[in-house]
């Protein structure tokens, strides 16, 4: 078997992920298909076959046939990096714990400073990966339980998938006290250590963790709601069958009650199919011969005949004059403009406003309702309250 080639330094190896970066795309986009023929990165290539097998000797790909494949290491590389893993981890936060301890057991072990430092950075470098891998495997998590239930065609699949990935919650969760019951058994260590740097570090790990948590009970629960639609699912499908199967033999009258359910409903899908009228034009039945032919035989059939009509009496002078009503209101748009450029709340602010009629005390009240109605989101509603008169009302400021 021959040898894989190495890399040898970071810049030859990013400059091979540019100058294949197309190639890479594409074998990417077709990691779960496996299909990725040799014709088509022999095109992307520009036919240069010495580039292809650049990237098997190091490694990169290896060829199946008459099919590339992406090594799993890049391919992990590259879902980790774009965030599209699938997998849930909880095999790398064991180890991470592992390692954890092992480094805290060194660093109270060591007498050399340097070493000692060298053992407290590996701990706050693995703390913080942990709280991050645990970060991720509860998004990974959440993203399979709704790929499980929205996409599995198969109910029992379906349920098997949702109680592997409730497993494995439970899991994270074990893991996640783990650590923190390490954290806490280890005074000795966080003691010893006064740096402000792993301090601040343990503190972000304890709110990954807290945070971890909260997700983790919003996961189980949606979980048992799926579990328990799908139970709900096949059940009404094994109804549905064996109402099929009983239909079938001619005996589901007679062995059910379906007919009996089904007289004492009265769904909207059984009713008469509403008629609705349809007004013709004033415009056409006037010009439109052949339209006045049809009404003339309607209403000949109906026994309808045509009234005399005689001239209408003149209007009333006294309905075109006009009449100018005044109606009491207030530009609301003008009223926020100058309730934002002050700083009084709201009922205050609409109590001295310069109205241009008088106004009572309900019609303020009534105002002070519209105005956090319609700007709620721009106001700040605080829980002190003041009374005037007999009316108690919040305190609301512009934000």
């Amino acid at each position: 078997m021959d040898s894989i080639s190495n890399f040898r330094t970071i810049e030859e190896l990013v400059k091979m992920l540019d100058r294949e970066k197309t190639l890479f795309r594409d074998m990417f986009e077709r990691r779960k298909s496996l299909a990725y023929r040799t014709d088509f990165a022999m095109e992307v290539v520009d036919y240069k076959r010495e580039r292809i097998q650049y990237l098997i000797d190091h490694g990169v790909i290896h060829e199946n046939g008459d099919f590339l494949e992406m090594e799993d290491v890049y391919v992990q590389f590259f879902e980790e990096v774009l965030d599209m893993n699938e997998e849930i981890s909880i095999a790398s936060v064991r180890e991470h714990i592992n390692g954890l301890k092992e480094n805290i057991g060194y660093f109270l072990e060591e007498t050399n400073e340097h070493r000692k430092m060298q053992y407290l950075m590996n701990v706050r470098k693995m703390l913080r990966r942990t709280g991050l891998r645990t970060l991720k495997n509860i998004i990974d998590l959440k993203r399979n339980v709704e790929v499980a239930y929205k996409q599995e065609p198969n109910y029992k699949i379906k349920k098997s998938r949702l109680e592997n990935l409730d497993e494995k919650g439970r899991g994270i969760k074990q893991l996640i006290e783990e650590c923190e019951k390490m954290m806490d058994t280890e005074v000795v260590f966080f003691k010893m250590t006064s740096d402000p740097e792993m301090q601040r570090t343990t503190m972000d790990v304890r709110n990954d963790f807290t945070e971890a948590d909260h997700n983790l009970l919003e996961i189980e629960r949606q979980i048992i709601e799926y579990i328990n639609q799908i139970e709900q699912q096949s059940q009404l499908l094994k109804k549905i069958r064996r109402l099929k199967y009983l239909k079938d033999q001619l005996t589901w009258r007679e062995d059910t009650n379906v007919a009996r359910v089904l007289s004492d409903k009265n769904p909207l899908w059984m009713e008469k199919r509403p008629y609705n009228r349809i007004f013709l034009s004033v415009d056409m039945l006037r010009s439109n011969e052949e339209a006045y032919a049809l009404i003339r035989k309607i209403a000949g059939k109906n026994d309808v005949r045509r009234m005399a009509r005689t001239e209408a009496d003149p209007l009333d002078q006294e309905y075109m004059k006009e009449n100018v009503e005044e109606v009491t209101g207030v530009n609301t748009t003008e009223l926020w403009n100058s309730f934002k450029a002050q700083g009084q709340h709201l009922f205050t602010f609409i109590r001295n406003y310069p109205y241009h009629q008088p106004r009572t005390l309900n019609q303020h009240v009534i105002l002070y309702c519209q105005m956090a109605t319609l700007h709620c989101d721009e106001l700040r509603f605080t829980d002190n309250y003041e009374r005037f008169e007999n009316i108690e009302y919040a305190l609301i400021y512009a934000s």
